[in-house]
């Protein structure tokens, strides 16, 4: 579209420039609402094992939490990031409204789901969101910035304001920040800082990991914010020795409405969420990954009847992309044997896509890494996804197409 061409040709380093200076004060707003209130001395006066903390992946790429800074940095997020538990409730609340619209966006523009969280430390998910320079929207773009990504702000019509087409727009510059910096952990980062400020970064340190870069203190901190919601959000049962209890409870707490708010675009109408749901979904896109040959059509296990007496069942709670490599994760949903290891309801199951077969239309997922949240362990072990039906390797792509949180799958020993 003419939109990308511009920016890719023309409008790149306008728009990095405009956003470095969105994104380094956009932060001002959620920053406050989320910590003022705590006392950060307070908050870190424990010291957590950082050798318990169970793998943590962004976008499918690896967090190095082997590397003591990296786990403290984590660490340090989640405390700020649960210091206020009526604050979280109220984000969740706003995020399982809003997450339905913005998931289906970033698949069809190929971004990884991961970047549903970005809002979340931006604005803290409110349309409404001013910072002191004037970024607005769940997504904090400056109005010059705005307008170079195709949205129009002008007096009484605000689209920053717009959940789908704000979100449309960051899906394009998140792409072009991915293009040019080939990570999209340094993606994350640019969108705080600029890419102007990363390349300069990258070539004066020659450094290209987020984690090994010295960075200002805010985008040193941007992407360990955004992990920790994600890890909130999705996984917080692993991290019970460092949330506290208060937290722990109203992570689990049912969500009700939310009323009396002055953000009229906390909850979003059904038919929106319905209308923007299925135009993302039906919208076309090209395939994910190019014919990958040279596998079997199937790879039958023993016997198919088998996998209901000796497989175990996990639940997704996040997937990165339906592209080679990248990590999704599940939750299993009832204790029993996995690789000759006795695993509990609730343990995590980190699932590689190892490949999608268009050959054949299926996509072959395998695990390589459990954590216990009981013994506080990270297992290496070896399963595959099956298809429950007929006991052989490989789901077939037409229901991961349809892919949502919940999805249960039947996993056996390799």
């Amino acid at each position: 579209m003419n939109l990308l061409v511009s920016l890719s040709l023309a409008a790149g380093l306008v728009v990095a420039s405009a956003l470095s200076t969105v994104v380094s004060t956009a932060s001002f707003l959620s920053i406050n609402f989320l910590t003022k209130p705590a006392s950060t001395n307070a908050a870190l006066s424990f010291t957590p094992d950082l050798t318990t903390l169970p793998p943590v992946y962004f976008c499918g790429e690896s967090v190095p939490l082997h590397e003591e800074v990296v786990a403290r940095r984590l660490v340090s997020a989640l405390v700020r990031n649960t210091a206020q538990n009526q604050t979280l409730y109220r984000i969740r609340q706003r995020a399982a409204s809003f997450f339905p619209v913005i998931e289906p966006i970033l698949a069809r523009h190929r971004v990884p789901l991961d970047f549903k969280y970005l809002p979340l430390v931006e604005s803290a998910l409110r349309g409404f969101a001013v910072s002191p320079r004037g970024a607005v929207g769940y997504w904090q773009f400056m109005p010059e910035t705005a307008r170079e990504l195709g949205l129009s702000v002008r007096s009484g019509y605000d689209e920053r304001r717009n959940l789908v087409k704000s979100t449309e727009a960051a899906c394009r510059y998140l792409s072009y920040l991915h293009n040019r910096l080939g990570s999209w952990t340094l993606a994350a980062a640019a969108y705080n800082n600029g890419i102007g400020a990363m390349l300069s970064n990258i070539r004066r340190q020659q450094q290209r990991d987020y984690y090994y870069l010295r960075l200002n203190a805010e985008t040193g901190k941007y992407l360990y914010r955004i992990l920790a919601f994600k890890e909130i959000f999705s996984n917080y049962r692993c991290y019970q020795d460092i949330i506290p209890n208060r937290i722990m409870a109203y992570l689990s707490q049912p969500l009700t409405p939310e009323v009396n708010s002055a953000d009229d675009e906390i909850l979003l109408p059904e038919t929106l969420v319905d209308q923007a749901t299925h135009m993302a979904l039906n919208t076309p896109v090209e395939p994910a990954m190019t014919r990958l040959t040279g596998r079997a059509d199937d790879i039958p296990l023993p016997n198919a009847a088998d996998v209901f007496r000796g497989g175990i069942k996990a639940k997704l709670t996040e997937s990165a992309g339906l592209q080679r490599g990248q990590v999704w994760v599940f939750h299993l949903t009832r204790d029993g044997m996995a690789d000759g290891r006795q695993v509990e309801e609730g343990d995590v199951l980190y699932a590689i896509v190892e490949d999608i077969d268009q050959k054949t239309n299926k996509v072959y997922l395998r695990a390589d890494k459990l954590y216990s949240t009981t013994e506080k362990q990270t297992y290496n072990l070896a399963l595959a996804a099956v298809d429950a039906s007929t006991g052989r390797i490989g789901i077939r792509l037409p229901d991961v197409d349809q892919v949502r949180s919940g999805w249960i799958l039947t996993w056996k020993t390799l």
